[in-house]
C-alpha cells in the first residue's frame, strides 16, 4: 500500500496525455539523438551544413512558440487540437526526413519538426493545468516530465538496437512517425477538449492578452530568472561534455571518452528519473518561489564542483560525480515548480500564452548556451575553468531575484489585477 499512496493520484486525463507525450518521445529520442550522426556518415553532408540543419528548428521553435499561445487559449481551436496539429506536423517532419538527401530538405524537415515541438508543450502544460489544480500541478508536471526522460532514454537504446539489426537509419524516421500517429490517435479518441471558455466582456483577448502577460510585474521578474536556468541546462547538456573531453581530460589522469562521458550522462538521466516524483512529494508543502531558489542554489553548488575538477587537485572521479547528482537535483527542483509557478501567475484565460512565453525563455536559453560555451572553451584553459566560477557566481544573482519575487507574490497574491 505504501507504494500505491505515495505515487501521485491524478486525473485519468493526465494519465493518457502523460501515456501518449511517452510513446512520441519514444520517437523523438530513436530520431533526434542520430539524425547527426546519419546525415554525415551515411548521407554525406558535412557536419557544418548538418548543424546548420538542427539550428534551423529553434528558429522554428521562436515562432511556434507564439502561435501556440494565441491557439491554445482561442475558443474555436483550444488545447486538444494544438497538441493534434502538433502531431500532424511531427508526422510531417518524419516524411521530409525521410526522403532528405541533401541540406533544403535537412532545413525542412527541421523546421516540420520545431514547429511540431513548439506547438506541444504550451498546449500540453495547460491541459496538464486544466486538469489538476493547487498543489497537485507539480506532481503533475513531474510525472509529465518523468515520461519525457523514460521515453527519451528507452528511443535512443531502441535506436540502437533498430539500426544494430535492421541496418537501416532511415527505419528509424518511420518508427518515429509511428509513434506520433498513435499519440494523435490517442488525443483524438480519449482526450478531452479544454479550450477556454471566456466570460462576456473579457479583456483577455488578441494582442492584448499579449500585453498584460508582459506587463504583469510577477512574470515579467520571473523571466530572467528562468532564461538563467534554461542557460545553466544547455551548458550542462552542451558545454559540459566537451569540457571534460577537450580540458579536464589533458590535465588529469581520467581518460574521459565520449563514451565514458555517455555513462556519466546516463546516471544523470537515471538520477533524474528516480527522484522526480519523491522530490515533488517532499517539497510540495514549501512555496514554489523558495523550491525555486533551493534549485538555483544546487545549480550553483554543482558548477562550482565542476570548477574544482578542472583544477586537477585529485579525487576527480568522485568530484564529477558529486556534481553531475547535484545538476541532476538542480533539475528536479527546477522543471515542475518552474512550470506549476507559471500556471499560478497566470490567469486562466491566458494560460497558454503566459506558457509560450515561459517556453521562449527556454529558445533563448538554448541560443545563449552554445555561445557562451563555445566562446569559452575555443580560448584558453584558464577562460575554459573561469566559465563554471562565473556561472556559480551568477547563481546569487538568481536567488536574489527570486527573493525579490517572493515579497512582491506576497503583495500581490490577493489581487486579481494581473
Amino acid at each position: 500500500m505504501r507504494p500505491i499512496s505515495w505515487w501521485p493520484q491524478l486525473s485519468p486525463q493526465i494519465w493518457v496525455l502523460v501515456a501518449g507525450r511517452f510513446l512520441s518521445q519514444i520517437g523523438s529520442g530513436i530520431v533526434q539523438f542520430y539524425v547527426p550522426i546519419y546525415f554525415v556518415n551515411q548521407v554525406g553532408l558535412s557536419a557544418a551544413k548538418v548543424g546548420l540543419g538542427l539550428s534551423s528548428a529553434a528558429m522554428a521553435s521562436a515562432v511556434g512558440f507564439f502561435l501556440a499561445g494565441a491557439l491554445t487559449d482561442s475558443q474555436s481551436w483550444g488545447r486538444r487540437r494544438t497538441l493534434m496539429l502538433s502531431c500532424i506536423i511531427s508526422i510531417l517532419a518524419d516524411g521530409v526526413f525521410l526522403f532528405a538527401q541533401g541540406l533544403p530538405l535537412l532545413i525542412l524537415a527541421n523546421v516540420f519538426m520545431g514547429l511540431g515541438d513548439s506547438l506541444y508543450w504550451p498546449a500540453s502544460g495547460a491541459a496538464i493545468a486544466d486538469a489538476s489544480s493547487g498543489r497537485q500541478r507539480e506532481k503533475a508536471y513531474a510525472v509529465s516530465g518523468l515520461a519525457d526522460a523514460l521515453g527519451s532514454g528507452l528511443g535512443i537504446v531502441m535506436g540502437g538496437l533498430l539500426i544494430a539489426t535492421a541496418h537501416s537509419y532511415q527505419l528509424l524516421f518511420v518508427v518515429d512517425g509511428i509513434t506520433f500517429l498513435i499519440f494523435l490517435g490517442v488525443l483524438t479518441v480519449m482526450v478531452e477538449d479544454t479550450s477556454v471558455q471566456l466570460s462576456h466582456g473579457s479583456t483577455h483577448r488578441g494582442w492584448d492578452a499579449w500585453r498584460k502577460a508582459l506587463l504583469n510585474p510577477l512574470f515579467l521578474g520571473f523571466i530572467p530568472v528562468n532564461i538563467l536556468f534554461t542557460t545553466y541546462i544547455n551548458l550542462m547538456e552542451s558545454t559540459l561534455p566537451l569540457y571534460f573531453t577537450n580540458v579536464v581530460q589533458r590535465s588529469s589522469q581520467l581518460t574521459l571518452t565520449p563514451g565514458n562521458i555517455g555513462v556519466l550522462f546516463s546516471f544523470y538521466v537515471l538520477v533524474v528519473a528516480l527522484l522526480q516524483v519523491p522530490a515533488v512529494r517532499i517539497l510540495e508543502r514549501y512555496q514554489r518561489v523558495t523550491v525555486l531558489m533551493l534549485s538555483m542554489m544546487l545549480w550553483g553548488i554543482g558548477f562550482l564542483l565542476i570548477w574544482l575538477v578542472g583544477l586537477a587537485i585529485g579525487w576527480q572521479l568522485i568530484l564529477i560525480v558529486l556534481a553531475i547528482m547535484t545538476l541532476a537535483i538542480a533539475n528536479v527542483t527546477y522543471n515542475p515548480f518552474a512550470v506549476a509557478l507559471v500556471t499560478e501567475l497566470a490567469p486562466k484565460p491566458c494560460l497558454g500564452i503566459y506558457l509560450s512565453l515561459n517556453a521562449q525563455c527556454w529558445t533563448v536559453g538554448y541560443l545563449l548556451g552554445p555561445l557562451v560555451g563555445g566562446w569559452s572553451l575555443d580560448q584558453n584553459e584558464n577562460t575554459a575553468h573561469a566559465l563554471w566560477t562565473i556561472a556559480s557566481l551568477s547563481a546569487l544573482i538568481g536567488i536574489l531575484f527570486l527573493k525579490g519575487l517572493a515579497k512582491f507574490q506576497n503583495l500581490f497574491e490577493k489581487s486579481d489585477e494581473f
